[in-house]
């Protein structure tokens, strides 16, 4: 007898999104407390005024919190929908709003709505809560895996090195690069797993350049020459100094690559430029490749839809803004940019970061 099969997550390429999550921390409605360099929620209101009135968003925030979440929602006037849900956690215990790493999303292939499910680790607030409001099935993850670290596409997954570990994964073998089986990682849905990382010269570990795939990958959700596209951050700088940061980066991200391609896949390379960030006088990347996008058309377009997070309107980086619009609207993309994310740049995270996509027509 043929084994039924397991219900999918939601993927990050593919049909029109009809539901999207975003978590805000109780933090970031103190704005009295940021600099003129960091003030979290104006990226995070630049999304929810770019996204169609067709996509339903759910708004995660402490109960305490309700008043102040109504009253910077009447400022933005989006054209979506929104649905405040309330948490009953203690203030400040959720400092986080990378949304995208702190549970799964499933849906059963074929099935109803009724089917959906979110799958948290153990004692989590914020996927129950969510689960309940939306009437889903809320369950305990058995892979302990950030969904930032996950990149999910049309058949296959590419997670992050550092993710193999933890959660006792097969590590690729030496003399082989398909991945060997995954153990708790398979619980979670059946497409194939790839892995992003690099071996050091002569090593055989695996390692991973940055916290997680998303920082520096791209799904783009089509095809070359039978392989899945993929978009790499190409390291740069824009100050005519040198880094050996910057050097080290575009290293294991050249790496990376050739370790991706010989997994069968296609790769294009983005620019993308490490820069001081002022609040913390760190050299980070500005993520441009956290993103969300769809794969159809809607409704009084033309083309299918990726929003891009852009620097330019706080920083020294427009033309990075513009080159890396330009390589998605190659792509046959319509590019929606949303400003603003020079204010989260030294939290090391963006757009896809900051919202969980739950549905997908």
């Amino acid at each position: 007898m043929q084994a039924a099969q397991l219900a999918r997550l939601v993927a990050d390429c593919g049909g029109l999104i009809e539901k999207l999550a975003l978590s805000i921390p109780s933090a970031f409605f103190s704005e009295e407390t940021f600099d003129r360099w960091s003030r979290p929620l104006l990226p995070i209101g630049n999304l929810l005024r770019a996204l169609p009135a067709e996509i339903a968003i759910f708004v995660l925030v402490d109960r305490t919190r309700i008043a102040d979440a109504e009253g910077w929602l009447s400022t933005l006037s989006p054209a979506s929908p929104v649905t405040l849900v309330t948490l009953d956690v203690p203030e400040g215990a959720r400092q986080s709003p990378w949304i995208q790493d702190l549970f799964h999303v499933r849906k059963g292939e074929g099935a109803g709505q009724s089917a959906s499910e979110i799958l948290s680790r153990p004692n989590a607030a914020i996927g129950p809560a969510l689960a309940r409001c939306l009437g889903w099935q809320a369950q305990t993850a058995m892979a302990d895996l950030d969904g930032g670290n996950q990149l999910v596409g049309v058949d296959f997954r590419l997670v992050g090195a550092s993710s193999l570990a933890r959660n006792r994964f097969s590590n690729p073998t030496p003399d082989s690069n398909a991945p060997a089986g995954f153990g708790l990682l398979e619980t979670l849905d059946d497409r194939p797993v790839h892995v992003f990382g690099y071996r050091a010269p002569g090593g055989e570990r695996l390692h991973q350049h940055g916290f997680h795939v998303d920082q520096f990958v791209s799904v783009t959700g089509l095809y070359r020459n039978g392989c899945p596209l993929m978009l790499v951050a190409e390291p740069c700088l824009t100050d005519g100094l040198e880094s050996r940061l910057v050097d080290q980066a575009r290293q294991q991200l050249d790496a990376s690559v050739a370790f991706l391609e010989s997994q069968g896949f296609s790769v294009i390379r983005n620019p993308v430029p490490f820069v001081i960030t002022p609040d913390s006088g760190k050299r980070l990347a500005r993520l441009y490749n956290n993103v969300v996008l769809e794969n159809a058309v809607r409704p009084g377009r033309t083309k299918q839809l990726v929003w891009l997070a852009q620097f330019g309107d706080v920083e020294d980086v427009a033309s990075f803004d513009a080159a890396n619009r330009l390589i998605w609207q190659d792509l046959g993309f319509e590019v929606i940019g949303v400003p603003g994310w020079s204010h989260l740049a030294s939290r090391n995270g963006a757009l896809r970061c900051a919202s969980k996509v739950l549905q997908r027509r």
